[in-house]
């Protein structure tokens, strides 16, 4: 069983975000110039959600109801990802107030697309030319899943 919490842990989610699978599909080209071993977080309004010792979903309100959900899963998480990724959405919904959770998917990202239609999440809208990767604007599909959705899966 996957162990879900809060974690202010700097080096495990330093770890996560870092990792070379994570970095390479989740940055943009602002963070071309920024090296990942010099790399820091600041916590600020968003929350890290540990699973286990297989990455972290990070948090970020948009509002006082929905959350913007970003994966940051370690390699060790593979063939297991949609299986974590629903327990932490469940644990979000259960043990926070959110009830909406969002994802921004850049279009090119097939694997996190496939992720997030593995634990329920609905596409809800394009937001057109509204992420920039080498030097190209590409769209960002969003999903979305209500408390209410997962609690029926």
């Amino acid at each position: 069983m996957i162990q879900y919490e809060i974690t202010d842990d700097a080096g495990f989610i330093n770890n996560c975000l870092t990792s070379p699978s994570v970095w390479r599909m989740g940055s943009d080209d602002s963070m071309t110039m920024v090296k990942p071993n010099l790399f820091f977080v600041q916590l600020g309004n968003m929350f890290f959600l540990k699973a286990g010792d297989y990455g972290l979903l990070v948090g970020i309100p948009v509002n006082s109801i929905m959350l913007d959900v970003h994966v940051a899963l370690l390699p060790t998480a593979r063939g297991k990802s949609a299986e974590i990724c629903l327990g932490a959405l469940m644990w979000m919904a259960n043990n926070t107030q959110y009830v909406r959770f969002v994802a921004s998917i850049p279009e090119y990202n097939k694997l996190a697309i496939r992720l997030a239609m593995n634990v329920g999440m609905q596409c809800i809208g394009v937001n057109e030319k509204s992420f920039m990767k080498n030097g190209n604007l590409v769209n960002q599909i969003l999903f979305g899943i209500s408390k209410e959705d997962l609690c029926h899966q």
